[in-house]
């Protein structure tokens, strides 16, 4: 009984991600941003050319239970769900930050723990190739955090 439910799951799970996917990826994204939405205000923020493209999309959304319409017409997210490109950032409040933040943060404090209390004056060549290491690192990661950014959904 256990494998049918897990095994549900995973299909629930592969068709929700073939769902969102482009322009209906979009939307979903711009709803988890935003508390509700009308269909012109989807249509206009995303640049679609029409609000029946928005209206597919939410559609197509509504119908697999992932956002609701309220008595005024405007949408909100009901269900939220972590596939596709949404798992490479975390959502805190209306912002999504990309994962990399978090771990060029952490490599930084490791850095300034690291010359305040293990540093040895004059630097060594330990010393140095830490520091270097930790630095490309930090770039390395900031990098890719700006470039997700750049590329999120919405």
């Amino acid at each position: 009984m256990f494998e049918e439910i897990k095994l549900s799951r995973q299909e629930y799970k592969e068709s929700v991600e073939d769902l969102l996917r482009g322009r209906t990826m979009s939307v979903y994204s711009l709803l988890l941003t935003r508390n509700e939405m009308g269909v012109r205000e989807i249509q206009r923020e995303l640049g679609f050319s029409s609000p029946s493209l928005a209206m597919h999309h939410l559609k197509k959304l509504e119908d697999a239970g992932l956002v609701t319409k309220n008595e005024h017409g405007e949408y909100s997210v009901a269900k939220t769900v972590r596939v596709g490109s949404l798992t490479l950032f975390v959502r805190i409040g209306k912002r999504f930050l990309p994962r990399f933040v978090f771990l060029a943060t952490l490599l930084t404090g490791m850095l300034v723990v690291y010359l305040g209390f293990f540093c040895s004056w004059p630097l060594v060549v330990q010393d140095i190739m830490y520091i270097a290491m930790s630095a490309v690192a930090i770039i390395l990661s900031l990098y890719e955090g700006y470039r997700l950014l750049m590329l999120k959904p919405a």
